[in-house]
C-alpha cells in the first residue's frame, strides 16, 4: 500500500532524520499505511502523532507508535493465530466453503457458487467479511478465516492492536483486486487467473508474517494515532512539530479497495452494493483533497494553519 516505503530508503528517510533534529515531535497528517509513522517512531527517537481520515490507517500506525516495547511473536501467534484457525473450522459455512475450494471448478463457476454460498442462509450469516465480501474480494474460506481472526482478537490492548493490524495487512495482501481498485477481479479469460491466484492465498500465513514483522517494532517514545481530518488536526499542533504531508492525490482515492480494510478495522459495515461492494455513502471518508474543485483550497488552508502554528513542514514529492 503506497510507495513511501521505497521513498524512505531512497532519500526521504535521510531528509526526515536531518529535519527532525530540532523537532520535539513528528506529525504524519495523512499517515495512510503508516510507513512514515513507523519509521519516525522506531528510528528518530521522537514522539509521533499520526492522523488519517480512515480507521484502518490509524490502526496500522497505532500498532507501532503507541507501543514502547517489543512483544514475543511466538506468544502472539499461540494466543491468536492458533485459536483463530480452530475457530474458523467451527464456524457455519466452513465445510461447504472447504468443499468448494477442493473441487476448484472453472473460475466462473467457482466465483458464482462462492457468491451463492456467501449469500445463503446456511453460511456464517453473523460474520462480517463473509457477508460483505465473500465471493467477491475473498473466497468463502478466506472470508471465514478473516472473520475468525476478528472474533479471536486478544483482550490486552497492545496485542489486540498488533493482531488487528495484522488482519488488515493479511486482507490487503489476499484481496482479489488489482492495485486496490474499487472492484474485485472478474472471472474473465484475462482476469480469471488473477482471481484464482488471489483466492488461493492463505490469510493465516500473511497474518502470521505480519505478526512476526510488527512484534519486534516499537516506538522509542510513546506516540498517538487518531482518526481525524488533517485540517482540523493541524489546529492543535505547535511550533516544535515537524509535519509530514502526503495528502490524497487522486479523485478516486477514497473510492478504492480501502473501504474493505475500513470495514475490517471498524468491525462493522452497513449494507453493501454494486460490483465494488461499496458501503453507504455516509460511511465513506469524505476528503476535500480528493475533489478537483476543493483540493487547492484545502491545501492552502492547511499550509496557512501550519504557518500560523509555526510548524516546520515537510511535504511529500510523490
Amino acid at each position: 500500500m503506497g510507495s513511501k516505503r521505497v521513498m524512505l530508503q531512497n532519500g526521504l528517510g535521510k531528509l526526515l532524520r536531518s529535519e527532525s533534529l530540532s523537532a520535539d515531535r513528528i506529525v504524519d497528517l495523512f499517515c495512510g499505511a503508516a510507513s512514515v509513522s513507523w519509521f519516525a517512531a522506531t528510528e528518530l527517537n521522537k514522539t509521533v502523532a499520526a492522523f488519517d481520515l480512515q480507521e484502518y490507517a490509524a490502526v496500522l500506525a497505532g500498532a507501532i507508535v503507541r507501543r514502547t516495547r517489543s512483544l514475543n511473536p511466538r506468544t502472539v501467534v499461540d494466543e491468536w493465530i492458533v485459536p483463530a484457525k480452530k475457530a474458523c473450522r467451527r464456524m457455519a459455512g466452513w465445510n461447504d466453503a472447504s468443499k468448494l475450494d477442493r473441487k476448484a471448478p472453472n473460475t466462473a463457476t467457482w466465483r458464482k457458487r462462492s457468491q451463492e454460498l456467501c449469500d445463503s442462509n446456511i453460511g456464517a450469516v453473523d460474520s462480517l467479511v463473509w457477508c460483505k465480501y465473500g465471493g467477491h474480494y475473498f473466497s468463502p474460506t478466506q472470508a471465514i478465516a478473516l472473520d475468525a481472526m476478528l472474533k479471536t482478537l486478544p483482550n490486552k490492548k497492545e496485542r489486540r492492536d498488533i493482531c488487528l493490524a495484522s488482519t488488515i495487512i493479511a486482507a490487503s495482501l489476499c484481496a482479489a483486486s488489482p492495485g486496490h481498485t474499487a472492484q474485485p477481479f472478474k472471472a474473465t479469460r484475462t482476469a480469471g487467473r488473477y482471481l484464482r491466484e488471489a483466492w488461493k492465498r492463505d490469510p493465516f500465513t500473511y497474518a502470521q508474517q505480519a505478526v512476526e514483522k510488527l512484534c519486534p517494532l516499537h516506538a522509542t517514545k510513546r506516540g498517538q494515532a487518531h482518526v481525524a481530518d488533517a485540517n482540523e488536526a493541524a489546529k492543535t499542533l505547535s511550533a516544535n512539530d515537524l509535519v509530514f504531508l502526503d495528502p490524497p492525490y487522486s479523485g478516486v482515492h477514497y473510492s478504492r479497495f480501502y473501504h474493505v480494510l475500513e470495514t475490517i478495522a471498524r468491525g462493522y459495515c452497513g449494507a453493501v452494493e454494486g460490483v465494488g461492494r461499496y458501503p453507504p455513502a455516509l460511511e465513506r471518508p469524505n476528503s476535500a483533497y480528493s475533489r478537483k474543485g476543493k483540493s487547492s483550497e484545502a491545501m492552502n488552508n492547511l499550509l496557512a494553519t501550519l504557518a500560523d502554528r509555526r510548524c516546520n513542514t515537510n511535504p511529500s514529492q510523490e
